[in-house]
């Protein structure tokens, strides 16, 4: 009986830190969708993660005790949520040919704001955002060419860490590059 008590005080300890560990079938749904626009294109699993507010708690808590990563903190504190996807892609085909795959057009239906669709020689991107109020509340970026696909959401108070990268840097407008201001 104590053993048991034992153990399911250890997995109800540690359960805000897998809140999120569990993988999300969103991602997956849009790469099913690609690949039903690129018949013949093979999507080789190379890395997934999703971590949740439990896991970004002790990403800020590890992040105060390294001094080198002490700024990351100030960065992560207005995230609670990080979910990435990233496959390995054989393909004979033109990925700027595709059509926006059916799952962001339905996030696209359910309130999700296109910032940007970007179409290149070699690479097509989409950018989405999603509003509450005048909160910025989840990102989504999907990045695809021939070699790569990868998919990046991110949910939080992100309109604060827009302001502090937006307040943080400058844009040269004659090379793209930033410079890099302290305050």
């Amino acid at each position: 009986m104590k053993t048991r008590n034992l153990l399911l005080s250890i997995v109800m300890a540690t359960m805000p830190c897998a809140g999120g560990c569990m993988w999300t079938p969103e991602l997956s749904q849009i790469k099913q969708d690609l690949a039903r626009q690129l018949p013949g294109t093979t999507f080789k699993h190379d890395m997934s993660l999703s971590i949740g507010p439990g896991g970004m708690a002790l990403a800020r808590a590890v992040t105060s005790f390294i001094p080198p990563a002490r700024d990351a903190r100030a960065w992560l504190k207005d995230v609670s949520r990080v979910e990435v996807a990233v496959y390995d892609l054989h393909s004979d085909r033109a990925t700027t040919s595709i059509e926006t795959p059916a799952r962001i057009q339905e996030m696209i239906d359910k309130g999700w704001e296109m910032a940007a669709r970007v179409r290149e020689r070699d690479q097509s991107v989409w950018v989405l955002y999603r509003m509450e109020g005048e909160s910025v509340r989840e990102l989504f970026v999907m990045a695809l060419d021939r070699e790569e696909l990868t998919m990046v959401k991110v949910k939080g108070r992100l309109e604060r860490v827009i302001g502090r990268v937006l307040s943080d840097r400058e844009v040269w407008p004659h090379t793209g590059r930033y410079r890099h201001h302290r305050t």
